[in-house]
This record gives structure tokens, sequence and C-alpha cells, in this order.
């Protein structure tokens, strides 16, 4: 690809003058597009016929000695398009010979973004305006009745964009806000709007140019209304809590889930096991709970070693896991025990299902090395609202199905109801 093909393919205009009589002798179709004139019309003039702030050849002169002398020039002007419209840009211009000929060569950036937000800018004390750059990592303004949203250069740095980047318009900021956060803060900022709020403020998830999202907290609040009471402008801050989200995530993780396995630990499961029964509780529909232990575990932990118990438990844990539904509750009791709570879901679904999880925990993928064990579960299984109505119960009951499933073979389902259970039964041969 020669120089000219590279210059029709970028996306600034693009113009060839000379240097002595400032008329155009190529362009690429950018500069077209910008202008709203064909090729050829772009060729009929020169930079004073469509250069609004170069007023003529002595001021022409001027510039081209400024180039010559420092070998490029930068200035900031208004490009006359065939609507008469002024566009606003910024022009490069760096120096170069064609066939013996002096040429401009002049790439000239559409700015109209960046003025229009400057002219927002422009119209708060310059002191209030550095105060807010000061104390937050973004700052915008938003003039409601034009649509108009002014961002500030640190809040386009911080989403990864440059200073001409992100359009000037409220979409380009609802359109980055996670799926998940976003009916929540537009609600809040509609409220405070409608004067049912003192403040709009939200924490949220905001997308950045690579599509990753960041933590924010967003303040903001009505500057200024219009004699029916209607908001004006409003104007707000962005204060960056990436950091602060993954260090509160990792303490909750560490809180809430085993560590061994990844799975929710005993405290955090049973929190979440009494919010479901309560949820069944006022719907008056059923639930199972079922209590999953690995058959003759001791011995692989006394033969393999206790690392390799471990392994067994990452991947029993993991299957489990995925064999769930969403509305169920799956989380680690101790030792080999998990506990598994399925809402809406009565004896002859409990049974079933639980069934499946047993013939899929024999068929588990393990390493190598274990690929030899003959892993087998047995499962008690305890229903609510019929065999307890407390989780301290249903756990009693799933615990004494589950001694019956032992003792009557292993690999097996039991449910408490189950002429096999016997509560007063010892729990040895585990």
């Amino acid at each position: 690809m020669d120089l000219a093909q590279l210059y029709e393919h970028l996306p600034d205009a693009v113009y060839i003058v000379d240097s002595e009589t400032s008329e155009i002798i190529g362009c690429n179709r950018a500069a077209c597009t910008d202008l709203g004139y064909s090729r050829e019309q772009v060729l009929g003039h020169s930079v004073l016929t469509l250069q609004r702030d170069v007023t003529g050849m002595d001021h022409w002169h001027k510039i081209v000695a400024s180039a010559r002398e420092h070998g490029s020039f930068v200035f900031i002007g208004h490009h006359i398009c065939s609507d008469g419209y002024e566009l606003p840009v910024e022009i490069r211009v760096s120096i170069d010979q064609v066939d013996g000929r002096e040429v401009f060569i002049s790439v000239a950036r559409d700015i109209s973004n960046r003025m229009q937000q400057f002219c927002l800018v422009q119209q708060a004390p310059q002191n209030v305006w550095q105060g807010l750059h000061d104390v937050a990592d973004g700052v915008w303004d938003w003039q409601v009745d034009s649509g108009q949203l002014y961002f500030s250069p640190n809040l386009k740095r911080l989403l990864g964009y440059g200073p001409d980047e992100m359009q000037p318009r409220l979409e380009s900021w609802k359109s980055n806000i996670h799926p998940e956060d976003a009916p929540l803060v537009l609600s809040i900022l509609e409220e405070h709007l409608q004067g049912r709020r003192h403040l709009f403020e939200a924490e949220y998830r905001l997308k950045n140019r690579n599509g990753h999202y960041l933590w924010v907290r967003d303040c903001g609040q009505v500057r200024e209304r219009d004699e029916q009471g209607k908001p004006v402008r409003v104007i707000g801050m962005v204060f960056n809590l990436t950091d602060l989200k993954m260090q509160e995530l990792e303490l909750q993780k560490q809180a809430d889930y085993d560590v061994l396995t990844g799975l929710f630990n005993r405290r955090r499961g049973e929190g979440l096991a009494e919010q479901q029964i309560a949820l069944m509780r006022r719907q008056r529909r059923p639930l199972g709970l079922a209590l999953v232990d690995l058959d003759d575990f001791k011995q692989i932990n006394d033969l393999h070693g206790h690392l390799a118990g471990d392994q067994v438990l990452q991947h029993v844990a993991a299957y489990i896991d995925e064999f769930t539904r969403r509305s169920d509750v799956l989380f680690r009791w101790g030792g080999e025990e998990f506990v598994l709570v399925c809402p809406d879901t009565d004896a002859d679904g409990m049974k079933s299902l639980m069934q499946k999880l047993c013939h899929g925990i024999a068929r588990v993928s393990l390493p190598d090395a274990l690929k030899t064990l003959d892993l087998t579960a047995s499962i008690g299984v305890s229903l609510y609202p019929r065999d307890a109505t407390s989780l301290v119960d249903l756990v009693a009951r799933a615990d004494s199905a589950l001694y019956a499933a032992k003792h009557g073979g292993k690999n097996q389902v039991v449910l408490y109801d189950d002429p096999r259970c016997c509560e007063g039964c010892s729990a040895d041969v585990r």
C-alpha cells in the first residue's frame, strides 16, 4: 500500500495543499465526507475559501513561514462545509516534497464534540470545576433540555477513552451501565429528578472501553430548575471503587466459601437454607433437604493419602455443583458430607433427583492416579413440612435417613419416612 492509499483510508480528513498558493491539490475520502463535497469540488478550493480562520494570503504566508521554521504547525480552525456549517477542526500540518514542489500535508480532525463539552465547562465557575476535578476520579455535567452530557477528561481516561471519544449524550453513559445494575441506578436518578431524593447516589458497575466493568460510586445533584420546577442542569462526580470492591469480594469469599471445595461453607449455607425454608413457608410449598456422604472415604485417605482425599472432594463438589439447579442451595457440611436444599420439591421429586445424583457421583471423572477408586455416595433425605419445619430438625431427620442408607448397603437414597430409617441407630458404620 503506497502513501496515497494509506491517506485514503485514514479516519481523519487529509488535504494536500500547495504551500505557495494555498490551493488544495489532493484530499482523501474523509475530507469529502466532512465537507459534503465531491473530490472534484474539494480540489476546486483553496485554504482561503475553505478555512474560515485563515483571513488572507498574508496570514497564509505567516503559517507557511512558521511551518518551515518548526517543521510542523498545529492550529484550531473551522472548515466551511457545503451547507454552510462551520466544522471545528484541529489541523496538524507537516511539509513534504512532491515532484520538486513543496506541499503541506494537513490532517484535520473533527473536534465538534470537544468544543461542545468545552462550552459546557465554561458555564461553571473555574474554581468550582477545579475543586471537583481534584476530589473525584471523574466529573459529569448534564444539560437535561439539550441532552448534552459533559464527561471530564479524567472520567474518559478512567474508562479507557481518548479526549475526543464518548459522545456527549446521556445514552453514552446509560449503555455502559451493567444490565443487572441499570434498573436500580436509573430508578434512583429518576427519583432524584422528581425531587423524591435529595441526591442521586448509587454504586454500580460501569463498562470501560475494553468491555470490562469497573465499580464506581456516582454522586450527583440537580443544580438548576426552571420556573415549573423541572430539572435543567445536573452535576455529579464519579469515584472509582474497583479496588475496594475487589477487596470486599475477596473477604466475603473467605467468609462465605469453603477453601477446599469452593462451595458455600456451613455458616453461609445454613443462612441461605433458612431463607429458602422461610420462603417455602410463605408460599406454602414443599422443600427437600439431602445429606450427601461419600462412602468409605476414610479408606481413601488411609490408602492414598489426604491429598488424594482432597482431590476426590474437589471433583465430587464440582460435579454436585454442576448438577444442582439455580434455585438449589448447596454447601459443605463438614468432612466428606454435603447438604443440598431443593425448594419446591416434594418426596417423589427428591427421590428421583437424588437417585440421579447418586448414580452420577459413581461416574465422576477422577485424576488418573485415582481411576481405580470405586467412588459412591449415600444420601439421606427429609422433607419440609412433612418431616420437620426447622433447619435443625430437617438435618437431623436427613441424618437418620443417611444412616439407614449406610446401614442398608450404601450407594443408595433413603427418605426419612422409609421403614428402614431408624433414628436410634449408631453411626459407627460410616
